[in-house]
C-alpha cells in the first residue's frame, strides 16, 4: 500500500496522459494513478500522444527512449502546440540532454518508488489550481546557514506575500524540496563547506524547470551557468532586485519553457 494521498478534489478533473513503448509499464502507471483519482489515458508512441492530447490532457508523462520519436522531440512537439500541459520526463538514461529537460517540468529516474512520481504529478496540480495566479500562494525556498540572513530574507518574501521555506543546509532543503511545492529557489553558493550548485544540480534534476536564484561573490561560474537561472552578487544586491528577479523568473516558468536570462 503506498503511504502517499492527494486531494481528489483538486485531482477529480484531471487527465494524465502515460507515453511509453512497454506495455507493462503502461498498464503499472495506468492502475496507479486510477487508484489516486486520476482519469488515465496511454499511448504506446509519440505519434499516439499526440493524437490524443486534443485540450482535455493536462499532465503528459512520457518515456525518453521510444522507437520512432523519441521523448525530446515528443516533448518539443507538445510544448509548441499546447504551451501549458505539464510534461513530466521518467528516464532511465543519465544524463538526459539539455533540449529535454528544458523542455519538461520535472524529472523522475525510472525505477525510483511511486510515492517520487505521484509527488511530482500532485505538485503540478497545485500550480494549475485556481489559486496558482497568486503571488501570496507562491512558496520560495530560502537556503542560506548564516542564521541572521535566512531570518532577513524570509521576512523579505514574507512582506512581499510569499510563503518562505527557510533551510539552513543543503540536506534540509532538499527535504523540503521534495516533501513541498515549491515555485523558486533562493540559494547561497558556500552552505558551511557545502558547494550551492551540487544541490542546485539535485533539484534541477527533481524539477528541472524551477528557477534558482544563487548567491556569489561571482557573476557565475565556468560550467555551473546552466543550472542556474539568475547569479546575483550577495554583497550588492538591494531586496527590490531581488524580489523583482524572482518574480520574473516564477512568471517565465508559469507562461513556458524556462530560459537561461
Amino acid at each position: 500500500m503506498f503511504l502517499f494521498f492527494i486531494n481528489h478534489l483538486n485531482v477529480s478533473s484531471k487527465c494524465v496522459l502515460c507515453v511509453d513503448d512497454d506495455p507493462e509499464t503502461l498498464t503499472a502507471r495506468r492502475l496507479l494513478l486510477e487508484a489516486q483519482g486520476y482519469f488515465v489515458r496511454t499511448a504506446s508512441s509519440g505519434q499516439q500522444a499526440l493524437a490524443l492530447v486534443n485540450g482535455q490532457v493536462d499532465i503528459v508523462l512520457l518515456d525518453y527512449l521510444m522507437p520512432g520519436m523519441k521523448g525530446d522531440e515528443l516533448a518539443h512537439r507538445l510544448r509548441a502546440q499546447f504551451p501549458a500541459i505539464t510534461l513530466i520526463g521518467i528516464s532511465a538514461v543519465h544524463p538526459l540532454p539539455r533540449e529535454f529537460l528544458e523542455k519538461i517540468d520535472f524529472h523522475v529516474n525510472k525505477g525510483e518508488a511511486p510515492e517520487q512520481l505521484l509527488r511530482c504529478i500532485s505538485q503540478s496540480v497545485s500550480h494549475a489550481g485556481p489559486q496558482a495566479s497568486s503571488a501570496s500562494r507562491r512558496t520560495v525556498l530560502c537556503v542560506e546557514d548564516d542564521e541572521q540572513q535566512l531570518k532577513l530574507r524570509k521576512m523579505l518574501f514574507e512582506s512581499a506575500g510569499y510563503n518562505v521555506i527557510p533551510a539552513r543546509s543543503g540536506a534540509t532543503a532538499l527535504n523540503a524540496f521534495r516533501s513541498s511545492t515549491v515555485d523558486a529557489v533562493v540559494m547561497d553558493y558556500w552552505l558551511s563547506g557545502e558547494n550551492g550548485t551540487a544541490i542546485a544540480e539535485q533539484i534541477k534534476h527533481l524539477s528541472p524547470r524551477t528557477p534558482i536564484v544563487m548567491f556569489s561573490g561571482y557573476s557565475s561560474l565556468p560550467g555551473e551557468g546552466a543550472l542556474i537561472d539568475a547569479w546575483l552578487r550577495k554583497a550588492s544586491i538591494q531586496p527590490e532586485d531581488l524580489l523583482q528577479e524572482v518574480k520574473r523568473l516564477i512568471e517565465l516558468r508559469s507562461s513556458g519553457p524556462t530560459t537561461q536570462p
